[in-house]
């Protein structure tokens, strides 16, 4: 899979979720350029500051970055020559993720940060969700790090983190007047 199959699954997967569609507004066009210019940034930063796996038979994408360079810092050349809308979108997420980079900045020690995952939808339920967070919980621990760390406005997804061992280490109201939960996993 490449970063453009990459971010295509990402978009796909994050259409329907909560700060998404508060984020990126307007047609389904218009979301959907938004959402993969942003996670075609995303995953660049990712590979050059962290790492990107893939679920066997390109069933998924994990990507993270470890604490050493968290919160991640896109570049602004990625946002030449898009449109408004674009840029209006990245502003209202920027202003929302202040508050899960704030919580996991005070309560996170030598962590990695679980930035993407997403898992094609004809393949969910088959493990390759699971088999993503214990590949990055491989590697973080490979790397000397102690915890894996996350955030979600989805209340959806909490079941599936808390199966996979994360815990709830802080919940609070964004920007965006959504509620977002930082989720760790200590890596013993």
């Amino acid at each position: 899979m490449n970063l453009l199959q990459c971010s295509l699954l990402l978009t796909s997967n994050f259409s329907d979720d909560p700060l998404f569609r508060y984020s990126f507004q307007g047609t389904d066009q218009q979301r959907n350029r938004g959402m993969e210019a942003y996670f075609n940034a995303a995953l660049d930063y990712c590979l050059t500051e962290g790492e990107i796996i893939l679920a066997p038979g390109n069933a998924g994408v994990l990507a993270w970055i470890p604490g050493t360079v968290f919160p991640p810092q896109l570049d602004p050349f990625k946002m030449t020559g898009q449109p408004a809308y674009v840029l209006d979108a990245w502003e209202r997420f920027n202003l929302h993720e202040q508050t899960p980079e704030a919580l996991i900045s005070q309560l996170a020690k030598n962590f990695a940060y679980i930035w993407l995952l997403a898992v094609d939808f004809s393949v969910r339920g088959r493990g390759y969700g699971k088999w993503l967070l214990d590949s990055c919980a491989e590697q973080a621990r490979e790397a000397g790090l102690q915890e894996l760390w996350l955030s979600s406005e989805n209340e959806n997804s909490l079941g599936f983190y808390e199966t996979a061992g994360f815990t709830v280490a802080a919940s609070a109201e964004a920007a965006s007047g959504l509620t977002t939960y930082v989720l760790k996993k200590p890596l013993g």
